[in-house]
């Protein structure tokens, strides 16, 4: 071998490449997954914790009627319809004012686009012709009877309108005054008592399907 002939060492040189198309594509549609994963836990936190903040809302007036009843003989508060000297309304938002407190906001957050100043209603069923409160004696299941229920969307009184019906309370009635599904499956119901209980509109049904009932009228 001539001494300035260099041996051949063969090697291999690697080609490089880019992504393919289908590469890129199933990147993008791992990378579309994992956002929309991760936007729906959000969500649903968001979500749960707006109906925590509802919940503690209604136990709030929950613990505020049962004080204004010890203050005013066992009497529950006013709708909207009883009237001061002055003419101003003494609805529960007012008569339950000082039991409150100043913190209280009476708008669910899951119901933001409600113009109404409130987005519960008072079941007006608990209350005198007049619109004053009764004694909470006259309930005979005060566990079972609705104080208070979510407003359906475009409601805007703070009362519902059960009294006047004739005949029991039909489902469809019910839903047209009262959210069923405010928080999804279920919405939020405070009773005479003053417990909270979350509903599912199959459960709304079933109580007032159910005879003699006291879901509403006491």
């Amino acid at each position: 071998m001539n001494a300035m002939t260099m041996p051949t060492i063969p090697f291999f040189c690697a080609r490089r490449r880019g992504f393919t198309l289908v590469e890129l594509l199933a990147v993008l549609v791992v990378l579309a997954i994992l956002v929309t994963l991760g936007w729906g836990a959000a969500t649903g936190g968001i979500e749960k914790a707006r109906a925590t903040t509802c919940l503690s809302s209604l136990r709030q007036v929950g613990a505020a009627v049962q004080m204004y009843a010890a203050d005013h003989g066992d009497r529950l508060p006013d709708t909207s319809h009883l009237r001061a000297a002055d003419g101003s309304s003494l609805s529960w938002t007012v008569t339950l004012g000082e039991y409150l407190g100043e913190g209280f906001v009476g708008k669910c957050p899951c119901n933001r686009e409600s113009p109404a100043a409130v987005t519960y209603g008072w079941n007006d069923c608990l209350t005198e012709t007049g619109g004053g409160g009764i004694p909470v004696s006259r309930c005979r299941t005060p566990a079972a009877t609705m104080l208070l229920g979510e407003s359906a969307d475009g409601y805007t009184s703070e009362h519902f309108h059960f009294a006047s019906a004739r005949s029991r309370i039909t489902y469809n009635q019910f839903k047209s005054s009262v959210s069923v599904d405010r928080h999804g499956n279920d919405a939020h119901y405070l009773f005479v008592d003053g417990h909270v209980e979350a509903l599912t509109p199959l459960e709304i049904k079933s109580r007032l399907n159910t005879a003699d009932s006291t879901f509403l009228k006491p």
